[in-house]
């Protein structure tokens, strides 16, 4: 039996004290906040996305992604699914693949976790925040403000700095540099979009299916389809954090970024041409904004009327080729200049973090201090929008568990 500490009780730490308890470790989890896995609660709006049915290598990013492949490939979605049926967590399947607890509730696989590890005998520290690791011959000596304690193998599993309110740090990447490891500089991922366009306020909380086309100084770099969503800030929804780690390490570098939206990507340009002259034959004593509402949701509409500078045109009768040509150009081409991301704050998870090239990939162990491990949000890696953070998470804890 060997001492273990894991440093921080988010998803990586929970699996990973979970399969390290049933190997007959002593595990102690150390956790700074008053409950485990808040982040956990947070995920899929409260729902918890567990995982994806469509699990592969490519949706993961990072300097060297390859080294999810074994986690992946131990853990994989099938794996995932009877792991939390053992557990007693039956699973749903949602839009795009995502998979969600039956319950409807991201408390359940707190729960379930909890329940497992405790009952296993691992032990949690709570409201007990390490300080300090430091290595002392083949064993590791955990400080926390009260004491300290000494351990033959030690986990980090403490998170990224994205959404500090739920009690995020960057304490995981300070114990890696301490420890001797590089730390890819942390930025922003699957964040949302700030941008000061005029007028966009009008369309604020209109939800729509879109195209959407990343630009780096005026370079189209991405082009997804999804959920978009205005806000009095700016940009939202699916499709925007889909692409927003790209414009992160965008802004980073410091370059400019816009967006391109297709409003209506099911009709091409002729088409919604087309359908514009056709709804002429009912424009006779409309409002523009009314005559769009037809099409499109009323906010939109007015926000299309700002954005062509046709608010001056009072019944939508009084449209020529001209004007019907700028309302598709803005339904189909839609400039939106971005000057920022929500940042840390709002982020879902963060790209960078613990150099991978300096663990084993087997294991997750470092390749520079024996039975020193990390798994989770801490690594260099990052995934889609979609539930594949939090299935590496589990499958990076679950990998570390069973290799110590």
């Amino acid at each position: 039996m060997n001492r273990v500490a894991i440093i921080g009780a988010g998803a990586s730490g929970l699996v990973c004290a979970i399969e390290a308890a049933r190997k007959a470790h002593q595990v102690t989890v150390f956790e700074k906040n008053s409950k485990v896995g808040r982040k956990i609660l947070a995920t899929g709006n409260g729902r918890c996305n567990i995982s994806n049915e469509n699990i592969t290598l490519s949706r993961y990013h990072g300097e060297a992604p390859h080294a999810a492949k074994e986690a992946l490939r131990r853990f994989d979605t099938s794996t995932c699914k009877a792991y939390f049926r053992a557990l007693g967590l039956e699973m749903r399947e949602g839009e795009e693949g995502r998979l969600y607890p039956m319950s409807h509730q991201a408390s359940s696989v707190v729960d379930m976790l909890l329940h497992e590890a405790r009952s296993l005998g691992v032990h949690f520290c709570l409201e007990c925040e390490v300080t300090e690791i430091k290595k002392d011959g083949a064993a590791f000596v955990v400080h926390t403000k009260e004491q300290k304690q000494t351990f033959d193998a030690c986990v980090i599993a403490t998170g990224s700095v994205a959404m500090p309110p739920l009690g995020s740090s960057g304490s995981g990447y300070s114990f890696a540099k301490a420890l001797g490891h590089n730390v890819i500089e942390p930025y922003p991922s699957l964040v949302q979009f700030i941008s000061d366009e005029p007028h966009l306020k009008e369309a604020s909380g209109v939800k729509v299916d879109a195209g959407v086309e990343l630009y780096i100084d005026n370079q189209k770099r991405q082009s997804v389809q999804g959920d978009l969503l205005f806000t009095a800030y700016g940009l939202s929804g699916s499709a925007i954090l889909d692409v927003s780690r790209t414009a992160s390490k965008a802004f980073v570098e410091g370059e400019r970024v816009h967006v391109v939206l297709d409003l209506l990507p099911t009709l091409s340009r002729e088409a919604l041409t087309s359908l514009l002259q056709k709804r002429m034959s009912i424009a006779k004593e409309k409002s523009l904004s009314l005559w769009l509402e037809g099409i499109i949701p009323k906010k939109l509409a007015h926000f299309i009327i700002q954005n062509t500078k046709l608010g001056h045109i009072k019944e939508a009768s009084m449209l020529g080729a001209k004007e019907i040509k700028k309302i598709v150009f803005a339904f189909k081409a839609l400039r939106i200049d971005i000057h920022a991301t929500k940042g840390f704050e709002s982020a879902e998870v963060c790209a960078g973090g613990v150099d991978v090239r300096e663990l084993d990939a087997k294991n997750l162990m470092s390749q520079k201090m024996k039975n020193l491990y990390f798994c989770g949000e801490v690594l260099d890696i990052d995934g889609d929008c979609g539930g594949f953070n939090l299935h590496f998470a589990w499958a990076s804890g679950y990998l570390v568990g069973q290799s110590l």
